[in-house]
């Protein structure tokens, strides 16, 4: 049985081949790689590929939900598509129990750079959906 290590990173199916055989390759909507991520504060996420050079997806947040925090072994780059959410910055300098926080409001539309290495987390203060498009390069 396939487990979620064995697809993320080599998402999707047949994408070694097709950069070998030097091919284009269709992602089909209904072949994303949907998955919930996230312990405590659980999050629709869905990969569009997830290879050894990078990972794109776009995560949906309901209102006034967040998702758990994340750092990564790649830069991150996310655009809002739909709504507006705040990032928040969550600096490994600062007390973990400190209430207070680096945070950004992105707003539908823009863009952001997260560097590698920094821990952050998304939360929509919205009435709607927020969507984020997201690439993280070279690793999550």
């Amino acid at each position: 049985m396939e487990t979620l290590q064995d697809v993320l990173g080599n998402w999707p199916p047949g994408i070694k081949e097709a950069r070998k055989n030097k091919e284009h390759l269709l992602i089909p909507a209904e072949e994303a790689l949907t998955l919930v991520h996230g312990s405590e504060h659980p999050t629709k996420v869905t990969f569009l590929i997830s290879h050894d050079r990078c990972h794109v997806g776009v995560m949906d947040l309901s209102p006034g939900r967040h998702s758990d925090p994340e750092t990564h072994l790649g830069d991150e780059v996310f655009m809002v598509l739909k709504g507006s959410v705040q990032l928040i910055i969550l600096d490994e300098l600062e007390d973990a129990a400190a209430v207070s926080r680096t945070a950004h409001e992105v707003q539908e539309g823009q863009k952001f750079l997260i560097p590698e290495g920094y821990a952050h987390q998304y939360c929509n203060l919205g009435a709607g959906l927020s969507r984020i498009l997201f690439t993280v390069a070279p690793g999550l």
